[in-house]
């Protein structure tokens, strides 16, 4: 029976993110890959402060050198899904909370992801990588950083910074990483002085927000080193105002902006999806072909605003103000209205 040596076990983040992957045999040449992960949310420190850190999604890819991969397993799940990438002939898996859940909390054990068969037994490489985005880190309970009464554009702007810190390293290049192989590969990891750096940079940002005598949102991210189209999916920017900022196309996928002034904002083009907007105010904003998917309208208004040709699909519009609402062209399929 053909031997396969762990070579690599690593968790960057085991308190939050541990996997584990076994290779059963199945034939001389032939493993069935089994794969469990247990997900938690812990309590982390970082500067003066504590925060608890939690994940919204993952995605889970393969390296295969000299293996094949020669069956995918149907996965009956609503937590982990199978993706076919048309670039590549190999499939990555998605793992994302269920509904109910505002991040990862559920363990997955002995999931059978398929059949992989090792062409060269000398000189062979299978790993199995979990990486993740800034998008999808999630905080809660943060205390001892900064004061609580500061403006909501404050806030949102230290969250998403500090969302930022943990990714870079914490997060990256990988969450976790299991490698198979018959000889050494160089790896390179972050290095001790670009987390100083990091750090150092973190801590001056913090100053410099909190001190900061404006509440200007743009001037703010740029204080932050923060881009106002990339960097603010998954942030809490609840409360926050928004109002008349250019944001065209950009990418504010799970944002928290519940009760946000968002009035004659452009957020053409933009990605809301799964976004929380209950009790926002988008009077007048332009919303022109945006993604709202599944994103949470309830009580929010977009009375004058244009949503035409946007994506509506399973948005929660609930008491949604709708006056002169231009929704011509737009999906609404599945979305739940009064």
């Amino acid at each position: 029976m053909l031997d396969c040596p762990l070579l690599k076990l690593e968790n960057h983040c085991p308190e939050c993110v541990s996997m584990d992957l076994k290779m059963i045999p199945l034939d001389s040449q032939q493993f069935e890959l089994r794969l469990n992960v247990s997900l938690a949310q812990p309590e982390i420190s970082i500067l003066t402060g504590k925060m608890r850190l939690g994940l919204r999604a993952l995605t889970l890819g393969l390296d295969l050198q000299d293996v094949s991969l020669v069956a995918v397993k149907d996965l009956d799940s609503s937590f982990i899904k199978r993706v076919n990438n048309p670039l590549s002939r190999l499939p990555h898996w998605e793992i994302r909370h269920l509904p109910n859940q505002k991040f990862l909390q559920d363990d997955l054990t002995d999931v059978a992801l398929g059949v992989v068969k090792i062409t060269n037994a000398e000189d062979f490489r299978l790993g199995v990588t979990l990486t993740c985005k800034p998008a999808h880190v999630y905080l809660s309970d943060i205390e001892g950083l900064w004061r609580h009464d500061i403006t909501p554009n404050k806030h949102g702007i230290l969250e998403r910074k500090l969302a930022k810190f943990i990714y870079q390293t914490r997060l990256n290049p990988f969450v976790s990483e299991v490698i198979f192989a018959t000889t050494d590969r160089e790896v390179n990891h972050n290095s001790d002085t670009l987390t100083s750096a990091l750090h150092q940079n973190l801590k001056d940002t913090l100053q410099l927000i909190y001190q900061a005598n404006q509440d200007n949102f743009v001037e703010l991210a740029n204080i932050a080193e923060l881009n106002l189209l990339t960097d603010f999916a998954g942030a809490d920017l609840t409360g926050a105002n928004l109002s008349g900022l250019k944001l065209s196309s950009a990418n504010l996928k799970y944002a928290n902006l519940r009760g946000a002034d968002l009035t004659d904002t452009d957020l053409s083009e933009a990605n809301l999806s799964y976004s929380r907007l209950n009790g926002a105010d988008l009077t007048g904003a332009y919303l022109e072909g945006a993604n709202l998917r599944y994103c949470n309208l309830q009580s929010a208004s977009l009375a004058l605003a244009n949503v035409m040709g946007a994506d509506l699909s399973y948005a929660n519009l609930i008491n949604t103000n709708l006056t002169n609402t231009s929704l011509s062209q737009a999906t609404v399929e599945g979305a739940v209205f009064n």
